[in-house]
């Protein structure tokens, strides 16, 4: 999305650049700042793989949580967003660990559910790293976990296999 946002940029600038009166093609420097104000730059490897670890561990224990049924432990791998999504699925006035029970009979045999491929883009500022972990069942397409660090430095799920848009 965020290439697609930069590629649009480009023939922006480079037309308000030619009306200008100007003959000569931009430089790469102004190519570059045009391509930073629309989403700065690709995360590093090394924060890329922390990202993908960090994914992985909040989605293998949110697994781990919906195998065990226990609502509790599952809510600490969710924001704010997310456990308002999993609040959605129960009756008025329930807490998260309250509304899990609804929440995990929506989806398909716990046991069946295993974590699959990470991948790591960024939020469309460019400046947060999100991780989307597809979650994989044989019988049912459950869809992704999406994972973000929140602002304590937490990786936090953001938005659940089984829910409509609950996260940020």
């Amino acid at each position: 999305m965020r290439r697609t946002l930069m590629c649009a940029a480009l023939p922006l600038f480079l037309a308000l650049t030619a009306c200008s009166g100007g003959d000569e093609a931009p430089e790469e420097e102004a190519v570059e700042e045009a391509a930073d104000a629309q989403g700065g730059s690709e995360p590093s490897e090394e924060d890329t793989a922390e990202a993908t670890d960090a994914a992985r561990t909040v989605a293998e224990g949110f697994v781990a949580a919906l195998a065990v049924d226990d609502g509790e432990l599952a809510c600490t791998f969710a924001d704010e967003s997310a456990q308002a999504a999993i609040i959605g699925q129960g009756d008025d006035g329930q807490d998260c660990v309250e509304a899990f029970p609804a929440y995990a009979a929506g989806l398909p045999d716990a046991d069946g559910i295993e974590v699959g491929e990470v991948t790591v883009s960024t939020d469309l500022n460019g400046d947060t790293l999100v991780a989307s972990v597809e979650m994989v069942h044989a019988e049912e397409t459950l869809g992704s976990l999406e994972v973000r660090e929140d602002s304590d430095g937490e990786w936090r799920a953001t938005r659940l296999p089984g829910t409509t848009l609950g996260g940020a």
